[in-house]
């Protein structure tokens, strides 16, 4: 006697998928929550830099798609610039501000899903996953100039970009996803060629090369465009490298530990460099540590953090060098001056990734290691969630600014075009020219 189909019990669902997708999807959403709710509204209401006065004004004079592969200062800007069409097209003027902020964001909280899901190859213990995942999020120095603009994006996409090259993908539509990411990555930020080398990771596995013929496509767009559009002719004074070597352990370890630019000018006017090399104690001893009692894999990705975080400082450093990233010539007075920029981010970023690393290797000696490790990790992570200072929190704001120049369109029937104040006041580019007929 047979059983039919209709008769052979209930049928389990399918949910290993679905818990699968439900992962990536809460830490999207928890990490572009949390990336908003650390700035505050007037910085949210803000637009900085290269998001109005480039992205942004670009988009308005050219409102074709094609224009998202426009060349800025020799490199190509494709994420950026896509959302500023997307924001010209679609959303109303008075909204560009918040759109900006809540969309880069959301890409923040993209970038920690990605690390997610790559770092599997890496370990499979879900709290050390999250906890790499996290750092996107709640580095200590992302609300001072980087969270919530597109114009810093490029940053994340950097750190993401180690992670992409090193998860072999288990399905075609995996590839796709690791590969997509990694060619719009490169599209956004040049410096992902530093990591061509980690190619040679596992050569012969064809899996693997779709996301490194995607980096070595936009790569190579990179530097086209940079050849045939190059970026203005360098007036920045003579690097000092010895200032180099003192800033990475500012704008890493040091931000990292301290938290702030105020933090860090107390500690250094007070106490001079010991509490400064302290710092990096912690992550350098992690370094060996993974060094010494890691697995090749551990072994390699320690090598990749650390030295990814001293060389896109140093890169930047030697690329856009300025007086007052010279600590070594520093006075008293110059001192109360220093503060944590952009290019702290990254550093920053690939230290911390240290931590997890070296709390999957620790759970080899001690059991309470990871428990303790990751603890400790939270608190660092906990502690700075709310920035004293962010570089936009005083505006001027974007709705102020538009409620006005709709008043003088208004008001003058022969204007076309008005000038909306952006952040940082003073810049070149600090003004957007939005057109009359979109504000009448």
């Amino acid at each position: 006697m047979t059983v039919s189909s209709t008769t052979r019990g209930p049928v389990r669902p399918r949910t290993g998928r679905l818990s699968g997708v439900a992962i990536p999807v809460a830490i999207v959403m928890a990490g572009t929550a949390l990336s908003l709710f650390r700035l505050p509204a007037t910085a949210q209401d803000t637009l900085w830099a290269e998001d109005g006065g480039i992205f942004l004004n670009g988009a308005l004079r050219n409102r074709s798609l094609s224009q998202i592969f426009a060349p800025y200062q020799g490199y190509l800007h494709v994420i950026p610039r896509f959302a500023a069409w997307f924001a010209v097209t679609f959303l109303p003027p008075n909204s560009y501000a918040l759109a900006f902020t809540a969309l880069s964001c959301l890409a923040v909280g993209v970038v920690a899903a990605l690390i997610w899901h790559c770092s599997s190859a890496l370990s499979r213990n879900t709290y050390v996953r999250l906890a790499w995942a996290a750092i996107p999020v709640l580095v200590a120095a992302g609300p001072r100039e980087t969270l919530g603009n597109f114009a810093n994006l490029h940053w994340y996409l950097l750190c993401l970009m180690p992670w992409l090259l090193i998860k072999r993908p288990a399905s075609v539509r995996e590839n796709v996803l690791l590969t997509l990411a990694t060619l719009f990555s490169a599209f956004t930020e040049i410096q992902t060629a530093l990591f061509i080398p980690l190619f040679l990771f596992r050569f012969k596995d064809r899996a693997f090369w779709p996301p490194r013929l995607a980096l070595l496509v936009g790569v190579a767009c990179q530097i086209i465009t940079d050849l045939v559009f190059p970026r203005s002719a360098p007036t920045d004074p003579s690097v000092n490298w010895w200032s180099v070597i003192e800033g990475w352990f500012l704008n890493s370890s040091s931000a990292i530990v301290y938290g702030s630019s105020q933090q860090i000018i107390l500690t250094v006017t007070r106490f001079g460099w010991v509490p400064v090399a302290l710092a990096a104690v912690p992550f350098l001893t992690a370094f060996v540590m993974a060094l010494v009692r890691g697995s090749r894999m551990e072994r390699l990705m320690a090598c990749v953090f650390l030295l990814a975080s001293i060389g896109v400082w140093s890169a930047a450093q030697a690329m856009n060098f300025q007086p007052y990233f010279d600590y070594a010539r520093f006075n008293a007075t110059q001192w109360q001056s220093f503060f944590l920029s952009r290019y702290t981010l990254a550093p920053s970023m690939f230290l911390l990734d240290l931590a997890p690393l070296v709390a999957v290797v620790a759970t080899r000696i001690s059991g309470v290691a990871l428990p303790a490790i990751l603890g400790a990790f939270a608190v660092v992570l906990a502690v700075y969630f709310f920035p004293p200072t962010v570089g936009r929190d005083h505006g001027p704001t974007w709705s102020t600014g538009v409620q006005t120049a709709r008043s003088e369109c208004r008001d003058t029937p022969a204007a076309t075009v008005e000038r909306v104040p952006i952040a940082p006041t003073g810049w070149t580019y600090d003004k957007v020219l939005l057109p009359c007929d979109m504000l009448r």
